[in-house]
């Protein structure tokens, strides 16, 4: 996890501790974040991230998570995942 400025960097792959860490993390500094950007190479790990990450899109309409919004990711744990996202 990288935070430079108000883009914050996660990786998907982040095990459930980590993911308890990061709600933990980001939920009291949400109002400084402007966008969540999804590591290069890395798959997302639980379905967890993904719930969290729809979960803080909307509290915070105005965030912007493009891994969100593309509506696709592969996973070596579930394959082919499609969503769609409706603000």
């Amino acid at each position: 996890m990288q935070f430079d400025g108000d883009v914050l960097t996660i990786g998907l792959d982040m095990p459930m501790e980590e993911i308890r860490e990061f709600e933990a993390f980001v939920r009291p500094r949400l109002e400084y974040i402007e966008t969540i950007e999804a590591e290069d190479g890395t798959q997302l790990r639980h379905s967890a991230l993904l719930a969290l990450l729809m979960s803080l899109k909307r509290t915070k309409k105005e965030l912007k998570i493009p891994f969100i919004e593309r509506g696709e990711a592969a996973s070596v744990a579930y394959g082919t995942l499609h969503w769609m996202c409706h603000d």
